[in-house]
């Protein structure tokens, strides 16, 4: 994974996050995240039971894949010593595709609307800017999740796709998936 320096940002109520690449030493913090946000959306595209079954082998796997990575970014942001969101950007393999990566992110319930995805994500947006291999952004995001699109639409993210089934839900509901891009 690629590494970026620590960087000490404000949140809109002026608390000090931290922003910076993660490491194994984060696998537990960010399984506890993962949990707590997985539980309280249905946006996302896994159910919070299982997140909850993925090993801790396979999660830490998966840290340790993307830190050797150079194109592949994997960001936490901390308030204190308390995990409050997290990102998470590959990039294609293949030489038709290593130039445009995608990406998810999530951020602590009690911390959503205060700015830190956005701090995670303009993070992102300047790495890729400083690796010019890399010169398109794609997401995908549930239609209704319309703070996550306000916030993606103000960083110049446009939409470039439609699924109207993207996600299923428990009770038979489909919620639709947009795919968005930023092309640097």
């Amino acid at each position: 994974m690629a590494k970026i320096s620590s960087k000490n940002l404000k949140s809109k109520s002026g608390d000090t996050i931290i922003v910076r690449h993660a490491t194994i030493a984060d696998a537990e913090k960010m399984h506890v995240l993962g949990v707590s946000v997985f539980s309280t959306t249905d946006y996302l595209v896994a159910t919070s039971e299982e997140f909850s079954a993925i090993p801790k082998e396979q999660q830490n796997a998966r840290i340790k894949r993307l830190e050797d990575s150079e194109n592949d970014l994997w960001l936490i942001a901390e308030c204190g010593d308390q995990l409050i969101g997290m990102l998470d950007f590959q990039t294609g393999k293949s030489m038709k595709t290593k130039h445009k990566g995608s990406f998810g992110m999530v951020v602590s319930p009690s911390w959503q609307g205060n700015g830190v995805g956005n701090l995670l994500l303009t993070t992102l947006i300047e790495w890729v800017r400083s690796h010019p291999q890399i010169d398109v952004i794609n997401l995908t995001v549930s239609e209704e999740n319309k703070s996550a699109i306000a916030l993606y639409k103000k960083l110049g993210f446009q939409a470039t796709g439609r699924e109207p089934y993207g996600l299923k839900l428990r009770d038979g509901q489909y919620l639709v998936d947009l795919t968005m891009t930023l092309k640097l």
